[in-house]
């Protein structure tokens, strides 16, 4: 046996006895990703197929190793163009951008390349920059701003990096680019339409009297809901401007008083920062009672019992929504915080 395998060995062997010794700490799921593990293995795949699932499972954990230490922070993914340059309209409006939202507090994702994903980086900056890469058969060098730091990583696949894209996300805005921006803006608006991610901010960001998106706002959209392929509230799921303010705006507001999203079994789980009144409470139930599959929207503490530990502190707000009214959420989500700065503007101006 060479060293390099008796070394690749001994490092298995101290894996295996670390994972053993720390299995009670969230004991069902690390037994279930080693029980699969040993499934694929026991498996008869081809060589290919073992190679992909050993290079995802690689570039899932690193890309988990990478954003842990920024949990706290909420970040846009902008997506966009790698071909436009530092000098056209739509690459400064996108850098401004950038700087308004990330002065807002808020970290900026993008694939960490030239262009438009470029211009997102500079205006948030090194230090509050991700660059997600990806390996292509043309060579694509990551942008000076990201190039080096330890929030730049590539992958092999879209799809781990598209998961890592809307994973780490708080709000996505679309800037103008060819397919491979609109591949990651209909796989964001279909997994809000259908529930499959938590509801966020989607910004359409073009440059004043650019009017990329136009077309698609007044033409395609109006078409897919004539023709009943999307439902109307399904537009709402969309920002469109041209103005930085406006769309800083837009994404800053959604979590006023809005913190996260959960299910549990059927429920759907609202965590909030404040708790509602009562009377606010009432009515967000008299404008939402249409969407319920049963009961009413209930504002609770304390529940679940297995919730995250620093997420037990939060009101929320649990109710059985009909899944085919999931895109009714954001909507919901800004109604929520209206209500609350509602009642907390009337109770300062009863105080003075």
């Amino acid at each position: 046996m060479t060293n390099k395998k008796a070394d690749s060995q001994e490092e298995i062997q101290g894996f295996l006895h670390e994972l053993f010794l720390s299995l009670e700490e969230d004991k069902v799921y690390k037994q279930n990703i080693l029980t699969e593990t040993l499934r694929l293995l026991r498996g008869n795949h081809s060589q290919s197929d073992l190679k992909m699932m050993a290079r995802v499972l690689k570039e899932m954990r690193l890309g988990l190793e990478i954003f842990k230490p920024y949990q706290a922070w909420r970040k846009v993914s902008v997506f966009g163009s790698a071909r436009t340059t530092e000098d056209e309209p739509r690459y400064i409006q996108t850098r401004d951008f950038a700087k308004a939202i990330s002065d807002e507090g808020f970290m900026v994702i993008t694939g960490g390349g030239p262009g438009m994903m470029q211009a997102a980086n500079e205006g948030a900056g090194a230090e509050r920059s991700f660059g997600i890469g990806i390996n292509l058969p043309m060579e694509q060098h990551p942008n000076h701003i990201v190039d080096g730091t330890p929030r730049h990583f590539d992958c092999q696949y879209f799809f781990t990096r598209k998961l890592f894209f809307l994973k780490e996300s708080d709000a996505v805005v679309l800037t103008p680019g060819g397919f491979g921006t609109l591949d990651e803006g209909f796989e964001t608006l279909t997994l809000l339409q259908t529930g499959r991610n938590p509801p966020i901010p989607v910004v359409l960001l073009e440059a004043p009297g650019d009017d990329f998106w136009g077309p698609f706002i007044r033409s395609w959209i109006r078409r897919l809901t004539h023709d009943g392929l999307i439902s109307p509230q399904d537009k709402d799921l969309l920002f469109h401007t041209d103005s930085i303010e406006a769309a800083a705006t837009h994404i800053r507001d959604f979590y006023s008083n809005y913190h996260s999203f959960r299910y549990v079994g059927h429920w759907i789980l609202l965590r909030m920062l404040n708790p509602l009144a009562h009377d606010a409470l009432e009515r967000l139930n008299a404008e939402f009672s249409d969407v319920l599959d049963e009961g009413k929207i209930e504002q609770v503490f304390g529940w679940p019992h297995n919730d995250d530990a620093c997420f037990s502190h939060l009101p929320r707000l649990r109710m059985r929504l009909n899944h085919h009214h999931m895109n009714i959420l954001p909507q919901m989500i800004r109604r929520i915080n209206a209500l609350h700065n509602t009642t907390s503007r009337d109770k300062a101006s009863a105080e003075d």
